[in-house]
């Protein structure tokens, strides 16, 4: 805007000087008075709004020129403010308005010539073509810079397309990453604590009658702190690792006999059945299935009582069956499922999402009998939604 204004002003100083050269080329002109200089002052001074209102400041800057042509004002020189005028819709506006204004401009050029001096004195043709060539090329120099201008605003555009999308992957996949992290960290802690607290209370109730099972249980208390340390650090290391891989694998279902073990020490029997010939599985559905058994051998820690419970792993072709079962309280003593069997813990999710993630089927809810059951197939030729968990 000031750049426009100094130039505005600039141009109305030269055109209201060049309205006083009366005799120019063997042409004389008409002496300037008040209507002369402000036609001169309208030809130029509008050039201030060139780039926001490039049409209406056309209009003025024209009819301007064209009266002060008719009226048999000033020289040529007082022609650049049209000029730039007309250089500026083709710049600034759009196109099919830069076709109209040319085609009247290049109208309004042909009649002021011709009714000009400059015919008069024999050098109408030389003008006329100087002024068609100058403005066809102000037209083109202008509506070239005005589709740069939109293809650059188009790239920038699409850039920042670009730039929220990547952030939004980005966001994407820190929610993913916050949801797994909290996932792992609920079931490492969950089974552990659940452990750690029957197994406290055991000792306490026979810490004076058997002080040597109270120190076993406090022994056990021990190991499962340790373990669970030692899964929190790797855990914490793995969030704050570089990308050199040197993590610890996690847990699969070769561990899943430690886990029993614990369960056993904390209290609950388990039984453990396979069926079918156990393989190599994809890391993520072994880790999957390794939690799924220990989610829900801790809620039958916390929640079934006195109570025996069976692990049922079945390997088949297309597809690993997991089945925990108990003979424990069922449904109703287990705080983490409503009425609708619907889980409302944040273990049972975990569950449920680890199962849809590989396009399984869960099911959780009352055993046949008495009891708890959690039922689970993933598909073994399934891909997750997401990588690496």
């Amino acid at each position: 805007m000031a750049r426009d204004a100094l130039l505005a002003l600039v141009l109305t100083a030269w055109s209201v000087a060049a309205a006083f050269v009366t005799e120019f080329g063997g042409v004389t002109y008409r002496q300037p008075d008040i209507v002369g200089i402000g036609l001169a002052v309208l030809m130029a001074l509008p050039l201030v709004w060139r780039r926001r209102r490039p049409v209406l400041v056309l209009s003025l800057v024209g009819a301007a020129t064209a009266l002060y042509s008719l009226f048999g004002y000033g020289t040529g020189f007082v022609g650049l403010g049209p000029l730039i005028a007309f250089y500026s819709v083709a710049a600034h506006a759009h196109r099919r308005v830069t076709v109209i204004a040319a085609v009247f401009t290049f109208i309004g050029v042909v009649v002021s010539i011709l009714v000009s001096r400059e015919v008069q004195g024999g050098a109408g043709v030389e003008v006329l073509t100087a002024n068609v060539v100058v403005y066809f090329a102000a037209w083109v120099l202008g509506d070239n810079l005005r589709v740069r201008r939109a293809y650059t605003r188009e790239l920038e555009a699409r850039a920042a397309r670009l730039e929220h999308d990547r952030e939004a992957d980005a966001r994407a996949a820190i929610a993913v990453e916050r949801a797994r992290v909290a996932r792992e960290l609920h079931d490492v802690v969950a089974h552990s604590v659940s452990v750690m607290v029957v197994q406290a209370g055991a000792a306490r109730r026979v810490v004076e009658s058997r002080p040597a099972d109270a120190t076993e249980a406090l022994g056990s208390i021990e190991t499962t702190g340790r373990q669970a340390l030692t899964e929190l650090r790797r855990m914490l290391g793995m969030l704050r690792a570089d990308d050199d891989g040197s993590l610890d694998p996690q847990p699969g279902l070769a561990s899943l006999e430690m886990l029993l073990t614990q369960v056993r020490e904390a209290g609950l029997p388990v039984d453990l059945e396979v069926a079918g010939g156990p393989r190599t599985l994809p890391a993520g559905i072994d880790l999957s299935a390794y939690r799924i058994v220990q989610e829900a051998l801790t809620n039958a820690l916390r929640h079934a009582g006195p109570a025996r419970a069976t692990v049922r792993l079945r390997y088949e072709q297309d597809a690993l069956d997991v089945e925990i079962t108990d003979d424990g309280r069922g449904p109703g003593g287990n705080a983490a499922v409503r009425a609708d069997d619907k889980p409302a813990g944040h273990g049972l999710v975990g569950m449920r999402e680890r199962v849809a993630m590989f396009g399984g089927h869960l099911e959780v809810g009352a055993a046949p009998g008495q009891g708890f059951r959690v039922s689970a197939r993933l598909p073994l030729d399934a891909q997750p939604w997401v990588a690496n968990l």
